[in-house]
């Protein structure tokens, strides 16, 4: 069979998790192609796996570019919540996909550029009898219609979309009488359908079916149909430090004879530290606490940008641009991190208890900021997402965003962790210094956390493998394609 993915471009984010099951998929001897802007040929050729270039070469991904559509204004987002009634917590999943999922979708459905076209012209020619779509890229399924491939959405988080479209669908009258699109998703990929002879339908929005990486406590409910898949954490291949062969050798203390050299690991994400200059103020303070634990051994995959703040690195915290997590959390006794879920999922893999930074009490609402706050700490301008355009540069008056101090979702990862007994929550904004000392001292030594994220490790494990899943991919196949 031919399988073709479609991934959101120039993001490791998106791309490291459908490496695993495109690599099952060929090595069980079905041709495989990823689909993407042509700028990350080589982001998906490190992969072992054969790139499909999308767009014009000479036009950069819509998200660098002065027209990329902008966050919908806070007003209209919360204006939303309102008449659907949603709860606190199901405010932000609608903040998730309405404010920050819809950008993204919008890029690459757009009749002015190519990359939509290309894709389903590909399809028509090459044809696959599956694709597998991007819940960001739903040019993917209008393809599968237009070439017969049965198609499903491979989730690498939270499905907030198919959680959104139920909530739109149960308040459809309520949204209407306030003079509110009842499915902005539809609105967004009609024109492209439409171009192509067909209406939207909930295939053409959340796929035939989905294929589901959340553990079962970690799921948003939704009505879409879910094949689940184990999460396995994939990384560009890259040599093996000797340093990081065993764990750190345990020295032994004169007073109590016990060994209490432990190693432990701080990663605060890859996408905010291209863009998001000093970390908000979360890595001086966790870095200034971590100094203070003599005993522990701190691997710090931190770059410039991150340590923008930081006055001094204490002696027994070690700083690494980037180190593959396969490699050093093995080695480690905790890990802190900034709650995403390739990040979350490592530790999951290795059974390393963890430290989730998340600032409790704050929305995850973006806000337009005004002239005088531009240069805030937490501001980004549009079209500047990935820190690959220079100052200076010719561009357009764009507007600035202020984001809130935390990954979009530590809350949600946060809870589940602290829930399953194999972590805790690492507040920044509302603890001490010495606060976050013991905390850290405290995941990485006491073996309730070490025994719980065994046992969370144990439910990862029960879910199918990418390779476990194949056959019922094949029946899928043979069900839907045309």
């Amino acid at each position: 069979m031919r399988v073709l993915f479609t991934v959101y471009p120039n993001s490791l984010a998106h791309l490291y998790p459908v490496v695993p099951l495109a690599w099952a998929l060929q090595s069980a001897g079905h041709e495989v192609r990823i689909a993407a802007h042509h700028s990350s040929a080589d982001l998906i050729t490190k992969t072992g796996l054969t790139p499909v270039l999308l767009g014009d070469p000479d036009q950069p991904p819509v998200r660098l570019t002065d027209n990329c559509a902008p966050p919908h204004h806070q007003d209209i987002v919360n204006r939303y919540a309102d008449v659907m009634g949603l709860s606190p917590e199901g405010r932000e999943h609608w903040i998730v996909f309405y404010q920050w999922l819809m950008q993204p979708t919008s890029d690459y459905v757009r009749l002015d550029r190519s990359e939509a076209d290309d894709l389903i012209e590909f399809a028509k020619v090459w044809k696959p009898d599956l694709i597998s779509w991007d819940a960001t890229i739903p040019a993917a399924a209008v393809a599968a219609k237009v070439c017969g491939a049965a198609h499903t959405r491979l989730l690498i988080g939270h499905d907030m979309f198919g959680w959104s479209l139920d909530r739109l669908a149960e308040n459809e009258s309520a949204l209407k009488a306030a003079g509110l699109d009842p499915n902005p998703l539809a609105t967004l990929i009609r024109p492209l359908a439409e171009k192509y002879g067909y209406e939207v339908d909930d295939e053409l929005l959340v796929g035939q079916w989905s294929i589901e990486t959340m553990l079962e406590g970690l799921r948003l409910p939704t009505s879409t149909k879910k094949l689940p898949m184990r999460h396995v954490p994939y990384v560009d291949p890259a040599p093996f430090p000797k340093w990081l062969y065993q764990r750190p050798e345990a020295t032994r203390c004169e007073c109590c004879g016990r060994k209490n050299r432990r190693r432990v690991a701080l990663s605060l994400g890859e996408s905010t530290r291209r863009f998001i200059k000093g970390d908000w103020d979360r890595a001086p303070k966790i870095i200034k606490a971590l100094g203070e634990l003599d005993d522990l051994e701190i691997v710090a995959t931190l770059d410039k940008a991150q340590l923008a703040d930081v006055e001094e690195i204490p002696p027994n915290v070690k700083v690494i641009d980037w180190v593959n997590l396969p490699h050093l959390l093995p080695t480690c006794s905790a890990l802190i991190h900034h709650g995403g879920i390739g990040t979350y999922s490592s530790a999951v893999a290795h059974k390393v208890p963890q430290l989730v930074c998340d600032v409790e009490g704050v929305s995850l609402l973006m806000r337009l900021v005004e002239d005088g706050d531009v240069n805030k700490t937490g501001t980004y301008r549009l079209g500047w997402e990935f820190d690959e355009r220079e100052e200076g540069e010719p561009d357009a008056a764009t507007s600035h965003w202020e984001l809130p101090a935390k990954k979009v979702e530590s809350t949600v990862v946060s809870d589940f962790v602290i829930s399953t007994g194999a972590g805790v929550r690492l507040d920044h904004r509302a603890t001490t210094v010495e606060e976050i000392r013991d905390l850290v001292w405290s995941v990485a030594t006491d073996q309730c956390y070490r025994h719980a994220a065994a046992a969370l490790h144990d439910d990862w494990l029960a879910m199918p493998s990418p390779s476990d899943v194949i056959p019922d991919l094949e029946k899928l196949i043979v069900q839907h394609r045309r």
